[in-house]
């Protein structure tokens, strides 16, 4: 079930970097406080990384609800953009940003051992 969760919340982090990209200038290829592999993500930064995971979690299964009683396609776009927003300030008001939540996603994705260090971390934070 975490793994799946953890899925979810790969989809909506393209979503992230997608508006991010929208709103920002051009990032330099690797910014110094990215991480470029598993082993240079801190516990802090895993910390912060869980954090913003359960953040983003709780936004979806909310805007999942209230998109399910939406017909009207402009009025979905309007609550997919309000939930983008809100999951970009959830990232960022776990004082990580959205470069580094996504990079961390595409690290676990490559690495086991990380993914299950963060799959567990998540699991402890959901139990919580």
């Amino acid at each position: 079930m975490i793994r799946k969760l953890f899925s979810i919340a790969a989809i909506f982090a393209l979503i992230l970097t997608a508006s991010a990209a929208h709103a920002q200038q051009p990032a330099p290829a690797a910014a110094p406080d990215v991480p470029q592999n598993a082993a240079e993500i801190d516990s802090a930064m895993k910390d912060k990384f869980v954090s913003a995971y359960g953040d983003i979690m709780s936004i979806q299964m909310d805007y999942a609800e209230r998109l399910q009683t939406v017909t009207d396609q402009d009025q979905a776009s309007v609550l997919q953009q309000e939930a983008q927003r809100e999951m970009q300030a959830a990232v960022e008001s776990n004082d990580i940003t959205i470069q580094q939540y996504n990079q961390i996603i595409q690290l676990a994705s490559a690495d086991e051992e990380l993914m299950a260090e963060l799959e567990s971390a998540i699991a402890a934070e959901m139990e919580s």
